[in-house]
C-alpha cells in the first residue's frame, strides 16, 4: 500500500488516520483521531518491510517504551504504541501528541540568522530535554532543526518540543550476528544527497541486508540521481521515502565485507571515492589499511553484512564519532547542539557540500571560526560553540545542561547583570531592606555611640584630662568595632543574598522568605566566621604591603561568602573554590569589582558633601558639630546600597558557576540540604516529572542489560 492508501483506515479500533503529514524511509506520520476521546494525535506508522525483521520488532517495543517513559515539558509526549494489520500487512505505529506551530528548520529558511537571545532561549529548552533523556540513558542521535518544534504558547511566545526521542536507534541492527531467519527483509538502499539543503533535512540510516551492496548502490545511483528531489530513494523492496516531519530517514553501514577481492570500497556516505570503507581483516581487529576497527570481529559471509559501526544521523549535524560509525554517548548529541547553535548564529552550518565532504569535515577539519561569518557574535559565545564542536568528545561540555548554562552565562553581558540586579532589587526592595537593617544593626548601634562619644569629647575643656583620654580610647575602640561591623554585615548580606537570588533564579514559584537565608546563616555561622576572619586578614596584609595585592585578594576571594553559605565549604576549601570561580573570567571580575567599589563611594561622597544648616559667626562650633553628625548618619546610606551590590555579586556568582557548566538547580539543591522546609506543593514542584518504569524481576533487568551491552 502507498502512504496515501492508509488514510481513512482505523488501527486497533482506536485510531482513524485522517491525512498524511509527512513520510520518510522508516514510514509516515499521519494526523489521526483517537476514537474514544475524539482528540487529534500524530501517529507515526512504520513501513511494513521493517516488520519482517523480528529484531526490529523487539527493538521497536523497547524503544517505544523508553520514549513513553520520557516525560519532560520540552519533549513531545508519546502516549501509545502498538501493532495492527491493514489489508494483510503488519504495521507498527507510535502515537504522539499533535502539535501546532512549526519547526526550527522552517524558521531558519526564512530568518537565516537568529538574534542571540533567541538562540540561547531555544537551546536552553532543547538542552533541558536532551539532558533529561541522557539521564535516562537515551541518546537522540539525530538532533537537527527539523526535529526541534516551536509550539505557540498562546501568550505570544513559544515552547520548544524535541521530536523523535527513542526512535533514532530503531534503524540500527544488533552488533551480534543475527540468525538467517531474521535477515529475510529485502534490501533498502538510499542514494546519498549531494545538495546542502538536502543534507540539512535528510537522515542517513542506510542499513542493508543485501550481500552485494555495491550493485544495489549502483542501481540506486542509476535510478535516482542526486539532483532528483522526488525523494523516491528505496530500491529492492521498493517504498516511497519522502519527508518524514521534514526529515527523511535512511540507514547506512560503513563496514562491509565484499564478496569478491576486486570490489570497489564504498565510503561511509554510500558514495565511491578515496575515502574508503573500512574492511575487516580475518581477525576483525584492524581494517585492511591497518586502522583499528570500532568493534571486534563481526565479519560477514556471503549472505550476511557486518553490523559493526552502523551510522545513523543527518550528515550536516553528525558528530565525528558518528561519522566514523563508533559507539555514541551523550557527547555526540552535544556536538549536534553545537552545529545547530553555529547555524542559528552564522546563517549556515559549519560544513556544507556533498555528503562525503561534509562527513570528512566533521571527522578531520576544524570548523570555520564563527565570528568570521557573524562578527556581532560575542567572542566568548563563539568560544562556547567552538568547544561543543571539538573533535575529541572529552573536550566538549560533558552534559547538555552544562552547554546551555555556559552559553547563557557567556551571552549575558555585564549590562544584563546590572539590569537583572536592579529589577530584583526594585521588585523585592522591602525584603532586601529588612535584611540589610537586621544585618547592619551593630553598625547602627556603633554609629549612635560614636556620635555620643564625639559630642562628649567636644564638650570637654581644653587640655589633657583623664576623662578626655578615656573618651578618645573609647571612640577608637568603637570605631574599630564599627568598621568590623560594616565588613561582617556586608559579608553576611552577600551570602544571604546569594541564597535568596539562587532561589529566585532556580525556583521562581517559591516565595521569598528571609528566614531561609537567616536559617542557612545560623547553621553555618561558625565556618562563615572562621573563613571571614581568614579572608579579612589576607586582604588587610595585602593592602598594608601594597594596594595591588590587597585588590588581588579581594578579587580572588570575592565569592567566599556565597561559597560558604550555599556550598557548605569553609576555610581553605572555600578560598580555593572562590578563586576557581573568579578565574573563569578575570575581565568580568575586574570590571564588576571597579563598579562595586565606585557605586558606594560615589553615593557616600554625594550625600556627605551636602551641607545641613549654616555656620553661625557667633557659634562656629555648632555648625561644625551638626555637619559631623550628619556625615556619621550619612554613612548609614550603605544600608540601602549594600543589598544592591550584594545582588550583583550573587548574580555574578551564579554566572561564574554557569560558565563552568554548573546548573542553577544544583545550587538550589545545595541550599535545600541545609534548609529543607518545603510545603507539599513545593515538594511537588521540585519533583522530577520523569518516572522510570520499574522492572518487575531481576531477570528482566539482566535481559535488558544484555541487550544494551550488545548495542
Amino acid at each position: 500500500m502507498s502512504s496515501d492508501e492508509y488514510c481513512g483506515k482505523v488501527l486497533d479500533e482506536k485510531y482513524r488516520l485522517e491525512r498524511l503529514l509527512g513520510q520518510g524511509g522508516m514510514g509516515a506520520v499521519y494526523l489521526a483521531v483517537h476514537l474514544g476521546t475524539e482528540r487529534y494525535v500524530a501517529l507515526k506508522l512504520i513501513t511494513p518491510q521493517f516488520m519482517r525483521n523480528e529484531e526490529f520488532v523487539q527493538r521497536f517495543k523497547r524503544e517505544a517504551r523508553a520514549a513513553g517513559r520520557l516525560r519532560h515539558p520540552n519533549v513531545v509526549d508519546v502516549t501509545d504504541f502498538g501493532f495492527a494489520r491493514v489489508r494483510g500487512e503488519n504495521v507498527a505505529y507510535l502515537v504522539m501528541e499533535y502539535l501546532d506551530g512549526c519547526t526550527l528548520g522552517d524558521v531558519l529558511k526564512e530568518e537565516t540568522r537568529l538574534p542571540l537571545e533567541w538562540v540561547v532561549d531555544i537551546l536552553e529548552q532543547v538542552s533541558s530535554a536532551v539532558h533529561e533523556a541522557h539521564q535516562q540513558g537515551i541518546v537522540h542521535r539525530d538532533l537537527k532543526p527539523e526535529n526541534i518544534w516551536l509550539e505557540p504558547n498562546r501568550l505570544g511566545g513559544y515552547r520548544v518540543k524535541v521530536l523523535d526521542f527513542g526512535i533514532a536507534k530503531l534503524a540500527e541492527v544488533d552488533n551480534s550476528p543475527a540468525p538467517a531467519k531474521n535477515l529475510s527483509g529485502k534490501i533498502m538502499a538510499v542514494t546519498a544527497p549531494a545538495a546542502t539543503e538536502d543534507l540539512e533535512i535528510d537522515t542517513l540510516v542506510f542499513a542493508s541486508e543485501n550481500p552485494d551492496l555495491t550493485q544495489a548502490r549502483s542501481a540506486a545511483a542509476t535510478s535516482s540521481p542526486a539532483s532528483n528531489n522526488d525523494d523516491t530513494r528505496m530500491f529492492g523492496s521498493s517504498a516511497t521515502a519522502t519527508d518524514l516531519e521534514s526529515a527523511s530517514t535512511a540507514i547506512l553501514s560503513p563496514t562491509i565485507q565484499s564478496a569478491g577481492p576486486d570490489h570497489r570500497a564504498s565510503n561511509a556516505t554510500g558514495m565511491v571515492d578515496d575515502d574508503r570503507t573500512q574492511i575487516f581483516n580475518g581477525e576483525g581487529r584492524q581494517t585492511s589499511a591497518g586502522q583499528p576497527t570500532t568493534a571486534g570481529g563481526n565479519v560477514t559471509r556471503a549472505t550476511q553484512l557486518t553490523q559493526v559501526g552502523a551510522i545513523m544521523g543527518t550528515p550536516i549535524y553528525m558528530s565525528p564519532e558518528q561519522c566514523r560509525g563508533k559507539t555514541l554517548d551523550a557527547r555526540s548529541d552535544i556536538y549536534s547542539l553545537g552545529v545547530i547553535a553555529y547555524q542559528m548564529l552564522a546563517g549556515e552550518p559549519p560544513f556544507a557540500g556533498p555528503t562525503d565532504a561534509v562527513m570528512r569535515g566533521h571527522r578531520e577539519m576544524a570548523p570555520p571560526p564563527l565570528r568570521d561569518r557573524a562578527k556581532k557574535v560575542p567572542k566568548r559565545v563563539a568560544q562556547t560553540v567552538a568547544a561543543a564542536l571539538a573533535k575529541d568528545p572529552a573536550a566538549r561540555p560533558q552534559t547538555a545542561a552544562a552547554f546551555a548554562s555556559a552559553l547563557r552565562a557567556q551571552a549575558d553581558g555585564i549590562s544584563a547583570l546590572y539590569r537583572r540586579a536592579f529589577a530584583l532589587y526594585s521588585e523585592y526592595f522591602p525584603k532586601f531592606l529588612k535584611m540589610s537593617f537586621l544585618a547592619h544593626s551593630p553598625v547602627i548601634i556603633t554609629t549612635v555611640v560614636m556620635i555620643i562619644l564625639q559630642l562628649a569629647l567636644d564638650a570637654q575643656p581644653k587640655g589633657i584630662t583623664f576623662a578626655k583620654v578615656c573618651l578618645v580610647v573609647s571612640l577608637a575602640l568603637v570605631a574599630l568595632v564599627h568598621i568590623a561591623g560594616y565588613f561582617v554585615a556586608a559579608s553576611a548580606i552577600a551570602g544571604m543574598t546569594a541564597v535568596i537570588v539562587t532561589q529566585l533564579q532556580a525556583a521562581p514559584l517559591r516565595p521569598v522568605e528571609l528566614r531561609t537565608a537567616f536559617g542557612v546563616l545560623k547553621k553555618r555561622w561558625k565556618p562563615f566566621l572562621k573563613t571571614s576572619l581568614g579572608v579579612t586578614l589576607r586582604i588587610i596584609i595585602g593592602t598594608v604591603l601594597l594596594v595591588i595585592p590587597g585588590v588581588v585578594m579581594q578579587l580572588r576571594y570575592a565569592f567566599y561568602a556565597p561559597v560558604v553559605l550555599v556550598e557548605g565549604l569553609e576555610k581553605k576549601a572555600a578560598r580555593q573554590r572562590s578563586y576557581q570561580l573568579a578565574s573563569r573570567s578575570w575581565r568580568t571580575m575586574i570590571i564588576v569589582w571597579f563598579l562595586q567599589f565606585l557605586i558606594p563611594i560615589s553615593v557616600s561622597l554625594l550625600i556627605g558633601n551636602i551641607h545641613i544648616g549654616a555656620k553661625q559667626a557667633a557659634a562656629p562650633t555648632q555648625g561644625f558639630h551638626t555637619q559631623e553628625i550628619y556625615k556619621q548618619l550619612a554613612s548609614l546610606v550603605n544600608i540601602v546600597v549594600v543589598p544592591l551590590v550584594a545582588i550583583v555579586s550573587a548574580l555574578l556568582y551564579l554566572k561564574m558557576r554557569q560558565l563552568g557548566g554548573e546548573t542553577l538547580s544544583s545550587a538550589l539543591s545545595q541550599i535545600e540540604e541545609v534548609d529543607s522546609r518545603l510545603t507539599n506543593w513545593q515538594q511537588r514542584m521540585r519533583t522530577r516529572l520523569s518516572v522510570n518504569t520499574p522492572r518487575s524481576t531481576a531477570a528482566a533487568i539482566g535481559q535488558q542489560q544484555t541487550v544494551d551491552s550488545k548495542e
